[in-house]
C-alpha cells in the first residue's frame, strides 16, 4: 500500500544535515517503492510456521513466573503468622514485603531497558530465569523479614526484566497480522502463573510452614525457561542491528516459512533500512541522548505518553491490589476460606485473558479496551456501595460478625466482573504499546513503559492497607474507581489502532498527532487495498 504521508525530518535527531538527510529519503523512497508493490502486506498475510508460536510460548515462561511470583504473595501473607522472627508480621511488614517486589522490578525493567539493545533481548530473558530462580530460593528459605525483603527484591528483578524484554522480543519476532495474538500469549502465560500461584497457596493452605512449599514451587518454571531459551533465535531486527545478516534471514525464513523469495527479500530490505536507520542514530548519540529522543522529538513524546499513559492506568485501575491483597481482602469481609476464594476471580482473569487472545487482533486494541473499560469503574462503585454494609472495624480491618452476608458475596460478584473487564482488555493491551516506539528508542522506550509500571505498582502495593484504614475500603474502591474512568477518557483521545500495522508503518502514526484519525484511514485504505489484491488474485486464478 502506497505511504500516505512524507518523509517527516523530525523522526529523527539529525544534527549533520543534508547527506544523512538525502540517504534517509532514497532510503524512503525505496521502502514506499516496496510498498507499493504490496510485498509486505502480502508476506503479512501468509501463514507463519510453527516455530514462531513455540518461541513465543517458550519465553513466555517469563510471563508466567511474572503472574506466579507477583500472585502467590496473596496465599503467603495468609498464613505467614510469626514465622518470620518468631511474632507476627504487621500490616506495614506486609506492604513491605508486598511493595519490595515491585521496587525491584523497577530497578530490572531499567537495567534490562539499558541493557537490551547492546547485548540482545535472549541474555536479558536469561538473567531474568537466574533471578527468578535464586529470588525463590531465597524467599523460601527465610527466617527473618530481613531476609524475606532481600528475597522479594530479587525475584522483583527478575520480574522487571522479563517484563521489559518478553513483549519486546515477542513483538520483534512476530508477523504483523498475529503480533497481537502473539504478546497475548504471554498474558495467557501471566494469567496461568496468577492462577497456578493460587492453585499451590489452596494446596499449601493448611500444611505446616506451608508458605514456603507456595513460594520455592516458582522455582521450577525459572528452571525450564532458562533450558528452553537455548532453542530461541535472537530477534530478526535484533540480529541485523549486529551485523548478522545472514542469522536475520535463517530466523525471517523460519517466522514467514510459506513467504516467496521476494517477499522474504523484499523484508529484509525493510528491517534493515529500519534497523540501519536506529543504527546510524545510536553510533552518533549517547544513552543519555537516547533517552531525550523519547522526549524531544514529538513523534516520540506522543507514541511515549500514549503507551506510558496506558500502562500507567492498568496499575491505578487497582487490579493488583486484587492479585497481592484477594486473600486478605476477602479475609476482611469474612470467607472461612479466603484462598480459595481468591482462586476463583484468578480463574476469571485466566478465562477472559485466554479469551481476548482470540479477538484482539480481529476487534483491534483501541475498540478493545473503549468496550471494556467503561465497566471496570461501575464494578469498583458496586463494591464500595457493598463495603459501607459490612460489618467492619476500620482501625483494624476486622469484621465485628462472625456472619458472611450478601454484601460479602456482592463484594465478590464485583471483583469477579471486574476482573472479566479488566482481562479483557487493559490486562494486555498496554504490554503491545511497545510497537508505538521507533527501534531507536524501542528498549528505552520500552523500558519507560515498564517505569510507569512498577511506579505506580509500588505505590498501590505499599499503600492498600493503609488507604483501606484511613479511608475507609469505600472511600479506597470510589478512588480507584475514578481513576478508572480517567483512562477510559484518555484512551478515547489518546490511543491510536495500530493493529495489522508492520514496526515500520506504525513509526508514522504519531506524525499526525496521537493519529487516532490517521490510523482509523490507514485502516480503511488498507482494507481496501486488501479486497482489490484479492479480487486480482480472484480473475488470474479465472
Amino acid at each position: 500500500m502506497a505511504s500516505q504521508t512524507e518523509y517527516n525530518p523530525d523522526n529523527h535527531v539529525n544534527d549533520n544535515a543534508s547527506d544523512h538527510m538525502a540517504k534517509e529519503k532514497a532510503g524512503v523512497t525505496m521502502i514506499e517503492s516496496i510498498e507499493d508493490s504490496g510485498a509486505l502486506d502480502t508476506i503479512e498475510e501468509t501463514k507463519p510456521g510453527a516455530f514462531v508460536w513455540l518461541c513465543a510460548a517458550a519465553t513466555a515462561i517469563g510471563g508466567l513466573l511474572f503472574g506466579y511470583d507477583t500472585g502467590v504473595i496473596s496465599g503467603v501473607l495468609v498464613v505467614l503468622g510469626d514465622d518470620l522472627g518468631g511474632r507476627e508480621v504487621t500490616d506495614s511488614q506486609k506492604e513491605a514485603i508486598t511493595a519490595l517486589c515491585a521496587a525491584g522490578a523497577l530497578v530490572g525493567a531499567v537495567i534490562a531497558g539499558i541493557t537490551s539493545d547492546k547485548y540482545g533481548r535472549k541474555p536479558a530473558i536469561w538473567f531474568a530465569s537466574v533471578l527468578f530462580t535464586l529470588g525463590a530460593i531465597i524467599q523460601a528459605t527465610s527466617y527473618t523479614v530481613a531476609q524475606m525483603l532481600v528475597g522479594r527484591f530479587a525475584i522483583g528483578l527478575g520480574v522487571g526484566s522479563a517484563s521489559t524484554i518478553v513483549p519486546l522480543y515477542i513483538a520483534e519476532i512476530s508477523p504483523a497480522r498475529f503480533r497481537g495474538r502473539m504478546i497475548s500469549v504471554d498474558m495467557i502465560f501471566l494469567a496461568t502463573g496468577s492462577v497456578l500461584a493460587y492453585a499451590f497457596d489452596a494446596a499449601f493452605y493448611t500444611v505446616n510452614h506451608g508458605w514456603r512449599y507456595m513460594i520455592g514451587v516458582g522455582a521450577v518454571p525459572s528452571i525450564i525457561l532458562g533450558i528452553l531459551l537455548f532453542w530461541c533465535p535472537e530477534s530478526p531486527r535484533q540480529l541485523m542491528f549486529h551485523g548478522k545478516r545472514e542469522q536475520c534471514e535463517s530466523v525471517i525464513r523460519s517466522i514467514y516459512v510459506n513467504a516467496t523469495e521476494q517477499q522474504i527479500a523484499e523484508k529484509m530490505i525493510s528491517i534493515e533500512y529500519g534497523v540501519n536507520s536506529s543504527k546510524a542514530l545510536n553510533e552518533e548519540i549517547s544513552l543519555k541522548k537516547s533517552l531525550s529522543m523519547l522526549f524531544t522529538i514529538p513523534a516520540n513524546l506522543r507514541a511515549g505518553i500514549a503507551a506510558c499513559g496506558l500502562m500507567f492506568f492498568q496499575q491505578f485501575c487497582g487490579f493488583n491490589t486484587l492479585m497481592y491483597y484477594s486473600s486478605t481482602l476477602f479475609d476482611i469481609v469474612g470467607f472461612s476460606n479466603p484462598i480459595a476464594v481468591g482462586t476463583v476471580v484468578a480463574g476469571v482473569n485466566w478465562i477472559f485473558t485466554f479469551l481476548s487472545i482470540f479477538i484482539i487482533d480481529r476487534v483491534g486494541r483501541r475498540r478493545l479496551l473503549l468496550w471494556t473499560m467503561w465497566g471496570m469503574p461501575v464494578c469498583l462503585v458496586l463494591a464500595a456501595i457493598a463495603f459501607n454494609w459490612v460489618p467492619i472495624d476500620h482501625r483494624t480491618l476486622e469484621l465485628t460478625s462472625d456472619e458472611v452476608g450478601w454484601p460479602a458475596y456482592l463484594v465478590l460478584v464485583a471483583m469477579i466482573l471486574f476482573v472479566a473487564f479488566y482481562a479483557a482488555g487493559l490486562g494486555c493491551v498496554p504490554w503491545q504499546a511497545n510497537e508505538f516506539l521507533p527501534m531507536e528508542v524501542r528498549a528505552m522506550g520500552t523500558m519507560m513503559i515498564n517505569v510507569f509500571n512498577w511506579g505506580p505498582n509500588i505505590v498501590v502495593s505499599s499503600t492498600f492497607l493503609t488507604m483501606m484504614k484511613n479511608i475507609t475500603p469505600s472511600g479506597t474502591f470510589g478512588f480507584y474507581a475514578a481513576l478508572c474512568t480517567i483512562g477510559w477518557i484518555f484512551v478515547f483521545f489518546c490511543f491510536p489502532e495500530c493493529a495489522q500495522m508492520t514496526l515500520e508503518e506504525v513509526r508514522r502514526v504519531f506524525q499526525h498527532g496521537f493519529g487516532v484519525k490517521y490510523a482509523e484511514q490507514w485502516r480503511k485504505d488498507y482494507k481496501k487495498g486488501q479486497t482489490a489484491r484479492n479480487a486480482t488474485a480472484d480473475a488470474q486464478k479465472v
